[in-house]
């Protein structure tokens, strides 16, 4: 499932995205799986962001990736 319109313009606020989506976005010319294995390492290099790698959800909220944003730099 994907979910577009990662930023919303408006609200100055993220919305909800797929996990491999994401690792892909920091890392478009890898395949998604090890997109996905190498922006999970990214999180827990980082104590900050180190929680997001252990869920077992494969979306993250809004809120994690404003922080994951906060965090790594928009991709």
């Amino acid at each position: 499932m994907f979910i577009t319109n990662h930023y919303d313009q408006n609200t100055n606020q993220s919305s909800a995205i797929g996990r491999m989506e994401l690792a892909q976005s920091y890392f478009p010319f890898l395949l998604p799986r090890s997109a996905w294995q190498k922006f999970k390492r990214l999180l827990r290099e980082n104590p900050d962001l180190s929680g997001f790698a252990k869920q077992r959800r494969r979306t993250f909220l809004p809120s994690e990736v404003d922080t994951i944003y906060h965090h790594l730099g928009r991709p």
